[in-house]
């Protein structure tokens, strides 16, 4: 095949259009895409994309939520042992917790409005460079490894507070009132303010940025429900290019191209390579999509909640209900499990990310091509760094900790 032919194969925009491409430079003989397998297979699938799927990324990915882990973890066990008065490891955990989730909450910002950007050029046939079918996956990853770790700390307000709930709290907590209403009213300092009204301002303030990436988070959300139930689903499965759920493969008049030849461009850029089970991908897929109802639910019951609540604050029935399951035993125990489905979730999706980058590791070094995800650049260190500020935190608070106690 020319080499000329190949360049341009190198790239795509519209799926469709690519396709008439590939079948004109091919004159319809598809088996001679093994000439441009590296060109053909990179702009289908994917050859990598450092800013989302980078080893600078996924180090990112991975210690947003492995330092949330930790801060939510002691902060449930100062929840259950701690008494209300500050102490020196009280005051690194909150301080700690506020500036993390302050620079991860943006991080998580970031990350939306990228898929939101990205994903709408794929799913809309605007432009789909560096995005292929693999890429595209790992974005509908990344839009919730960035998000639902945050979920525990927003179902945690008490974690950012350096004195947490006194005993009278506690009291008042086991009556149905939600713990994490009064933890800093009755503390007397703190990096939130003086007085609860304005650990109250500032509790609203992270539930409304929270509110804002669950919001912007419905688009990768929307492009993976549209890619895994659109009309060509079941093709899915066997390494399909997702667009919005568009059919554009199949033996109907106005599909771009047919299973059959669909096989052989697949069989070409896979050769050799050991791809994602259907098991698999519909274990990944179902987490997926449980992570983001997840975070619906909770984010809607407690707008409600708010919302309902009168001036007033007389509660109605599910007013009731969500203290009861907000404060107490109870919502202890609620929280502890809405924590376990989050780390199940996130484990598997870690694993899809791998995996997926494995794969698309794998069969672009096959095809000839060169993987990029390993190479370092400016934005995968700019991931990294993001969180330095949580260790500068805790550093000066412990050097300067007699300003604080």
């Amino acid at each position: 095949m020319d080499p000329s032919g190949c360049l341009a194969l190198s790239t795509r925009t519209d799926f469709a259009a690519y396709i008439d491409l590939l079948r004109n430079v091919t004159g319809g003989d598809f088996s001679l895409v093994k000439d441009c397998k590296t060109n053909v297979c990179g702009a289908l699938w994917g050859s990598g994309n450092p800013d989302i799927s980078g080893i600078g990324m996924a180090i990112g990915y991975i210690l947003e939520s492995f330092i949330c882990a930790c801060l939510v973890a002691i902060s449930m066990w100062f929840e259950r042992s701690a008494k209300g008065h500050p102490t020196i490891g009280r005051l690194l955990v909150a301080n700690a917790t506020r500036t993390f989730f302050d620079n991860a909450i943006f991080f998580a910002f970031a990350i939306q409005t990228a898929s939101i950007i990205t994903l709408s050029g794929v799913d809309f046939g605007v432009n789909a460079v560096g995005m292929g079918g693999f890429t595209v996956e790992i974005a509908w990853l990344v839009s919730s490894l960035t998000l639902l770790p945050l979920l525990p700390m927003v179902l945690r307000p008490e974690s950012f507070l350096e004195s947490g709930a006194t005993d009278a709290a506690r009291r008042r907590s086991s009556n149905g009132t939600d713990i994490s209403q009064v933890g800093h009213e009755e503390s007397g300092s703190g990096a939130d303010g003086p007085s609860g009204s304005l650990s109250d301002a500032r509790r609203g303030q992270r539930f409304v940025l929270f509110v804002i990436c669950w919001a912007m988070g419905f688009c990768p959300f929307f492009s993976r429900m549209g890619g895994t139930f659109g009309e060509w689903r079941h093709y899915v499965k066997e390494h399909c290019l997702t667009n919005a759920g568009e059919s554009r493969i199949g033996s109907s008049p106005n599909t771009a191209i047919t299973f059959e030849e669909w096989s052989v461009i697949a069989g070409v850029c896979f050769e050799g390579v050991s791809t994602i089970s259907s098991d698999e991908r519909n274990l990944t897929t179902a987490f997926g999509i449980l992570s983001y109802l997840l975070l619906s639910i909770v984010v809607i019951s407690k707008i409600l909640s708010s919302a309902l609540e009168d001036k007033d604050h007389k509660q109605n029935w599910l007013t009731k209900c969500y203290s009861a399951f907000g404060g107490g035993i109870i919502g202890w125990y609620t929280r502890l499990g809405i924590d376990v489905v989050v780390v199940i979730a996130l484990v598997v999706q870690f694993w899809a990310f791998f995996r997926l980058r494995q794969l698309q590791s794998v069969m672009i070094r096959a095809a000839g091509g060169s993987f990029p995800d390993g190479q370092w650049t400016f934005g995968q260190i700019v991931a990294i760094v993001v969180f330095v500020p949580v260790a500068a935190e805790v550093m000066f608070v412990w050097k300067r900790r007699s300003l604080y106690l």
